[in-house]
């Protein structure tokens, strides 16, 4: 059995709400599991639960602190644990059972009546010895109710209650604290008092504290937002998480575990953090309901009441395994918008899973219209297998295109500049890879290696910045016929100045301005521009009788303009 503690130094962070939730997830992968509402001075942990029908405390029933009264009165064992718990009936046939032990009926003025008269003194002097009473409280929730994980909601500051919840208790504390200085402060030394707790040294522990930040606007870069979090609480990025603000929180509290579907984002921060807690859960129920899917889709004609078996899987267990099975289904389907989601709902619990980021990777690598974001995304999946030598030649080069488009150009040319001299490859892979090759080497100022590339790459696939350096290139190289021929095609396909001033040169020096001529007539009618600067161009060039024919071409439709 594991017991782990829910803390927070101040109230308001949601430290009651992610323990029910908790508690109801492991109840859901098949764990019995016991809660205990220790907040003695501030009950409710069962209110969590009122939105399951027909679930409320009975007007008899004992709670905790009756309890912890009956062994400070008399000094004895009080006995079963089973007469202070009751199951809470979770609305699923396929959990396992959710025990709750209510602090007791705070609503009467007697609970309060009681609550003055626990002598925390007297129950840890030598006539009480309240750390056995306690490890004996324990043992008997084992041994009575068969529990495999014990879930504590803790008194918030620093208290006797907390004390008992932080050290002696628990074998892990989950501690939620929001950014402001005051719960930083005290945060980071209770942390610290757990960590190196005599008490728990004596009982033989080691309690392992994960820092939850909590109820904090989710940031755009989250990986420096970690990293700042880390050093604020002095903590490794394996033991901080985040419970990000919630706008339907903020109007009524609810279960997320309890409909997944209907509240992804929250679930999503929940399941990181419970699944970060590095439990050895059992996944006995998964297995059964994945084989049963499995079985049904062998034997089933209708893919949808699969989907529909696949998505109910994901709401009842939000889980790695789950995530998995959702992903291979809908890859099958070949719905890449639910691939996608559940693949990296999978790599939000294991980042460095391989199937998952093969599958990812492939999907973005096949589709050419991927927005900027995506293309982020895209590269998060696809470097680990680039790192790992896994990509095949033409995936390289579309990798090298998608770093390319969002900038990253030194990635983008390391990536495919090896492949430009594999004589293995089909020449249009080659080709592609030249012309991504020589176009980021531009950007990171290679010019030689630029112009050595483009030299291989046929003068109609170069655009842009790479034509302006192919036409100098063969300039520079002697060949003047093939640099005019270089822009004439160019020109014939798109309307650049610099592109007609050097060929407008380089046609005065070979004596074919005629042809030059003919390729910007073929541009116009293309383009049939009304822009002055585009005849302004060909008449600094030296192409006056083009400019004004042209001109006259284009507005010969149009009435009050006066061609001179």
């Amino acid at each position: 059995m594991k017991t782990i503690t829910f803390y927070s130094y101040k109230g308001g962070v949601g430290r009651t709400l992610a323990a029910a939730n908790f508690a109801l997830y492991l109840a859901k992968l098949g764990r019995k599991t016991v809660l205990v509402d220790f907040d003695l001075e501030a009950p409710g942990l069962d209110a969590k639960f009122a939105q399951f029908s027909g679930f409320e405390l009975p007007a008899e029933q004992k709670g905790l602190l009756d309890y912890i009264l009956d062994y400070q009165e008399q000094n004895t064992d009080p006995g079963t644990i089973k007469q202070i718990s009751l199951q809470i009936p979770i609305p699923s046939k396929k959990t396992s059972p959710l025990w709750l032990i209510p602090a007791g009926q705070y609503l009467s003025d007697e609970y309060y009546r009681k609550l003055t008269e626990l002598d925390w003194n007297l129950l840890f002097s030598k006539k009480r010895d309240g750390v056995a009473f306690f490890q004996q409280f324990l043992a008997r929730i084992e041994k009575e109710l068969q529990a495999d994980f014990v879930i504590i909601d803790s008194r918030t500051g620093i208290t006797e209650i907390a004390g008992i919840c932080t050290q002696q208790l628990p074998d892990e504390v989950v501690m939620l604290s929001p950014l402001s200085s005051e719960s930083i402060k005290v945060s980071k030394h209770i942390k610290q008092l757990i960590e190196q707790s005599a008490i728990a040294k004596a009982l033989g522990k080691s309690i392992d504290v994960k820092v939850v930040v909590s109820r904090v606007p989710k940031p755009k870069d989250l990986d420096s937002f970690k990293q700042r979090c880390c050093q604020i609480f002095e903590t490794n990025e394996t033991k901080l998480f985040f419970l990000f603000s919630c706008e339907n929180l903020e109007q009524e509290e609810f279960l997320a575990i309890a409909d997944p579907d209907n509240n992804k984002e929250l679930v999503s921060n929940y399941v990181r953090l419970f699944y970060g807690l590095n439990l050895e859960l059992s996944s006995e129920n998964i297995r059964a309901e994945i084989e049963q899917i499995g079985s049904r889709l062998l034997f089933s004609s209708s893919l949808e009441k699969s989907e529909e078996d696949v998505l109910e899987l994901v709401a009842l267990y939000p889980h790695p395994d789950v995530y998995r099975t959702a992903m291979r289904f809908f890859r099958l389907r070949e719905n890449t918008e639910k691939l996608r989601s559940f693949g990296w709902e999978l790599l939000e619990l294991l980042p460095t899973d391989q199937e998952a980021q093969q599958i990812l990777a492939e999907s973005y690598l096949s589709e050419r219209k991927l927005d900027k974001q995506d293309k982020k995304k895209a590269v998060r999946v696809i470097d680990p297998l680039c790192q790992r030598e896994e990509l095949n030649p033409e995936q390289a080069v579309r990798y090298a295109d998608i770093l390319e488009d969002i900038e990253e150009y030194s990635k983008s040319f390391d990536v495919v500049f090896p492949l430009c001299d594999d004589q293995e490859l089909n020449d249009d892979i080659q080709i592609q890879a030249k012309l991504i090759a020589a176009r980021t080497a531009l950007k990171l100022g290679h010019t030689e290696i630029a112009a050595r590339l483009i030299l291989d790459i046929p003068p109609k696939q170069l655009g842009g910045s790479l034509i302006f350096l192919a036409i100098e290139t063969l300039k520079d190289n002697g060949d003047l016929e093939g640099a005019f021929e270089s822009a004439k095609q160019f020109i014939r396909r798109d309307y650049n100045p610099t592109v007609i001033e050097q060929a407008a040169s380089l046609a005065h020096h070979l004596n074919r301005v005629k042809e030059l001529e003919d390729a910007i007539r073929s541009l116009a009618k293309l383009r049939i521009s009304k822009d002055e600067s585009f005849y302004q161009n060909l008449k600094d060039c030296g192409l006056s009788e083009l400019a004004r024919e042209l001109q006259k071409s284009s507005y010969k439709y149009s009435s009050g303009h006066n061609i001179k």
